[in-house]
């Protein structure tokens, strides 16, 4: 039997109890342009909770148009550029003399000099994808210039431009709103709202007891918002061994002149007039910004749509946020009124009240002493045997992990389905995972083998992997069932508006489908009578779209021209297509 040999170096990472917020920088002095000219209206605010992060600047209206001029917020120099169809997609860069740095992405279209040194990066790589062309101090800005256009390109669903402040050093987003222009340029008087609290057993490591939590609506009483209708809130079924106590709010805000649900800026707790935990939301470091599903009640977020802040942290969780961190209370103290206060970024401001009564009975059993049937995430955690091994380091997972392992032979893959946890159970960091490649198929091209993930709704992933030794290891980012599969199957290419011996005169693109089976489309290239163009990738369409614009249309002659598509999947399975059109 073959196992995993590691050498483990970690450290367990701890909530610092600290904010940070950069004492060099004078928020109340600095005055920056406005990034639009148009009033500016949020579509989402910073550090609101999406998904797997918090939310790193601010999303502003474009008045559901693409085209919107973007400018400067100060003067500097654009020092980086990329071009995406996924995240940022169009996204450009302004270092400031101030250290700071601002963001604008999503866009349309580029000055033409920065266009052009963008075409001239994507010609020498043949490649679309620009991930990031670093300038020098030649392309200066001054403030209220125009430097692009808003749009709606990479990881955006509705036109919009989105904007961050960072601090040029570090890289770390800070908080728009700290700043007085856009406090002044962005109206906001609606006050956040608390939705629910959420009573947790949890550990004295933060971890939330499976089985031993409840949630009690806010209701609405004459004026009053009222938990439990303003009656003691009975804890006593909560009551675990060696466990303490934890509360979660579900809250939200909401800003002037748009209806979308934002997050909030600034929480205080308190328990019998004492300030317990306190959080506030200026800074985000993106090395933590995943730890999101830490300071979340996950389950919640994922399940019913709500955004419970837990005014707790985990020994894993190293997010700045948290001014004060001692939301942890023992049982025997926990009885009394506690008070909730929530702010925006513009100061308006909600509270809520509620008491708990004293406990009284006996501890019960507390699952997580059970041998053998957890993982927690504060440990490194193996799974060994002759044909399945997975190996997690600490702060891989963000709560105790009930183990569910399971073996499938009825498996229509060249493995059996090996199950690993649940697809559902969030993961912070990529761990190994190791199949046997069974006797059976020794003989397969090695390079060609992968592992692949199977999804709670069936869908299989490809997470790709390398052969070694008689296995194939790949890393995951996801729980779930795992299957050894072979990739021998080239993309397959179908064009849209064209086809052999088409006329594309008065064409502006052609447009054409990449799909691959397996593997995923990794790289995709066009060339017009044997010289590379430009061939983009609309995510939003799952189109490949050939321009023909002043870069392509001096490669076309009268008459008869080959257009040639190349495309490669993540296991090197090539395949080529070339069509004669006429012009």
């Amino acid at each position: 039997m073959k196992y995993f040999f590691f050498i483990i170096s970690f450290t367990v990472l701890a909530a610092t109890g600290q904010n940070y917020v950069p004492k060099t920088i004078d928020f109340e002095s600095i005055e920056f342009a406005a990034p639009m000219e148009i009033p500016l209206i949020l579509a989402g605010n910073f550090g609101e909770m999406r998904g797997n992060h918090f939310h790193t600047g601010l999303d502003i209206k474009t008045k559901g148009v693409i085209g919107q001029k973007i400018i400067a917020i100060e003067d500097g120099y654009i020092s980086r550029v990329r071009v995406s169809p996924w995240g940022y997609g169009n996204a450009l860069y302004i270092d400031h003399p101030n250290g700071l740095t601002s963001l604008y992405a999503h866009l349309s279209k580029f000055p033409p000099a920065i266009d052009s040194l963008i075409y001239a990066q994507q010609a020498l790589t043949e490649s679309y994808i620009v991930d990031e062309i670093v300038l020098q101090d030649s392309f200066f800005v001054k403030k209220g210039q125009l430097i692009a256009y808003s749009g709606n390109s990479g990881s955006s669903y509705a036109p919009h431009l989105h904007f961050e402040i960072r601090e040029t050093v570090t890289e770390h987003a800070l908080n728009p709103l700290l700043f007085k222009t856009f406090q002044s340029k962005i109206k906001d008087t609606t006050p956040p709202k608390v939705s629910g609290i959420k009573l947790y057993a949890i550990t004295e490591e933060g971890f939330m007891i499976p089985g031993k939590s409840k949630y009690y609506t806010c209701r609405l009483v004459g004026k009053k918002w009222v938990i439990n209708d303003n009656k003691p809130i009975d804890i006593n079924n909560l009551i675990t061994e060696n466990s303490m106590l934890g509360i979660g709010f579900h809250t939200t805000d909401k800003l002037d002149a748009a209806g979308n649900v934002c997050g909030v800026h600034h929480t205080v707790l308190t328990h019998n007039g004492a300030k317990k935990h306190e959080q506030q939301i200026d800074y985000i470091n993106f090395d933590h910004n995943r730890f999101l599903n830490s300071h979340q009640d996950y389950y919640e977020f994922k399940q019913n749509k709500k955004n419970i802040h837990k005014n707790f942290a985990t020994v894993i969780n190293p997010l700045t946020i948290y001014p004060l961190n001692d939301g942890k209370i023992a049982w025997e103290d926990c009885g009394g009124t506690y008070k909730f206060d929530v702010y925006d970024a513009h100061g308006n401001a909600h509270a809520i009240s509620f008491t708990l009564a004293n406990a009284e009975k006996k501890p019960s059993a507390n699952p997580l002493n059970k041998e053998g049937a957890y993982l927690f995430p504060d440990e490194v955690n193996t799974h060994i045997t002759e044909d399945f091994q997975v190996l997690i380091e600490p702060g891989c997972f963000y709560e105790p992990l009930q183990k569910v392992i399971s073996v499938d032979s009825n498996s229509k893959y060249l493995s059996p389905i090996y199950q690993f946890s649940e697809y559902t159970i969030p993961v912070q960091s990529k761990y190994d995972v190791r199949i046997k490649v069974p006797e059976l198929y020794k003989d397969l091209p090695a390079y060609k083998l992968g592992v692949g993930l199977i999804s709670d709704r069936g869908y299989l992933s490809f997470l790709g992997g390398n052969f070694v030794d008689g296995w194939v290891e790949a890393r995951a980012r996801n729980f779930g069932r795992f299957v050894l599969v072979l990739d021998t199957i080239a993309p397959k290419i179908t064009p849209l508006d064209f086809n052999e011996g088409k006329t594309i005169t008065k064409y502006n693109t052609l447009e054409l489908e990449i799909h691959d089976n397996l593997a995923g489309v990794m790289e995709y290239k066009a060339y017009l009578n044997d010289q590379w163009v430009l061939m983009k990738y609309n995510r939003k369409k799952r189109r490949y779209i050939i321009p023909l614009d002043a870069h392509s249309r001096p490669t076309l002659v009268k008459g008869k021209n080959i257009v040639r598509i190349t495309a490669k999947d993540g296991k090197g399975n090539f395949q080529e297509k070339s069509y004669t059109l006429n012009y």
